[in-house]
């Protein structure tokens, strides 16, 4: 087995959208720093409040080994993710990388080749791929997960993320090599090539208030509220990362379809409203095909 040198600093980059994701790299953040290790975070999709409190940025600082984490977007890292690749390489901030990604139906068809693209560009920037693997958040879209399966996932994070830091630490090395299919493929093309003018989409319902929160809170910076008008106006870097849609607090921006969940996504919200709730078996919530992917992850042992 090919094994890491030993590992004393990590750099940590992740884009989140909705906060599923980064649950999961706040998580990976305290284990590591709580192992004594140097741990540099590095959050693709901060808005402009949390860029203003970040700490000053300390450049391509070369690390042991750098980890990194997105959420599944139509079967492919999201547009900030190519972006960081493309402004960096393995040389500048240390070659070896773990890639982790997050998705709501976990490591099966269709997405089963999410990180293909993703591990191909960062090896074109010079990064050896020592470990890779997927990584359970509920849905953010499509699918609305019960309370009940919402907080299993929220739960089980300390224990992954405690079992992946071992392996990695320990110098396990782990490849899928997992290839897209030809109609995924063409579904992560489509997506990179239309998502830019998504929002432009997006009607404003009265309910807006022009507080500002989606102007400030948008990780692409796609959207502004011009001084001469009182509601949001979309420009046209959207990368349908739904943060806006879920996080507006009038729920006045609106999207047409079933693509948003009906009852909207707020994680704090379920963790307050389940606190002293007894969780029921994870199969009652894991039926069928559809869950298959989310029922091995919450039950697999490695």
């Amino acid at each position: 087995m090919d094994q890491l040198n030993t590992v004393n600093s990590v750099r940590l980059v992740y884009f989140s959208g909705t906060g599923g994701t980064k649950r999961i790299a706040v998580a990976f953040e305290k284990e590591l720093k709580g192992r004594g290790l140097d741990v540099l975070l590095k959050n693709l999709g901060e808005s402009l409040q949390e860029k203003k409190d970040a700490p000053a940025e300390q450049g391509n600082r070369v690390m042991d080994l750098n980890i990194l984490l997105y959420p599944v977007y139509a079967m492919d890292a999201p547009r900030p993710v190519y972006d960081w690749i493309q402004s960096v390489t393995g040389q500048e901030i240390g070659e070896k990388i773990a890639v982790l990604s997050v998705s709501g139906g976990g490591e099966m068809w269709p997405n089963t080749g999410c990180r293909s693209d993703c591990c191909k560009a960062l090896e074109d920037r010079g990064f050896q791929i020592v470990y890779d693997r997927m990584l359970c958040m509920p849905a953010n879209v499509l699918i609305e997960y019960s309370d009940h399966l919402v907080m299993r996932l929220i739960n089980v994070i300390p224990e992954k993320v405690s079992r992946i830091t071992d392996q990695l630490l320990a110098g396990r090395m782990r490849r899928t090599r997992s290839e897209k299919g030809f109609f995924c493929k063409k579904l992560s093309r489509a997506e990179r090539e239309n998502s830019f003018k998504f929002a432009q989409k997006f009607e404003i319902a009265d309910e807006c208030t022009s507080c500002g929160w989606c102007e400030q809170n948008c990780p692409t910076k796609n959207i502004e509220i011009p001084a001469s008008e009182s509601k949001p106006r979309f420009k046209d870097c959207c990368v349908i990362c739904m943060r806006c849609i879920y996080g507006c607090p009038a729920g006045a921006i609106r999207v047409k379809g079933k693509f948003v969940l009906k009852n909207g996504y707020d994680l704090d919200v379920v963790e307050r409203q389940m606190k002293d709730v007894e969780l029921e078996p994870v199969e009652k919530w894991c039926k069928g095909w559809l869950y298959k992917g989310v029922r091995n992850y919450l039950l697999e042992k490695d």
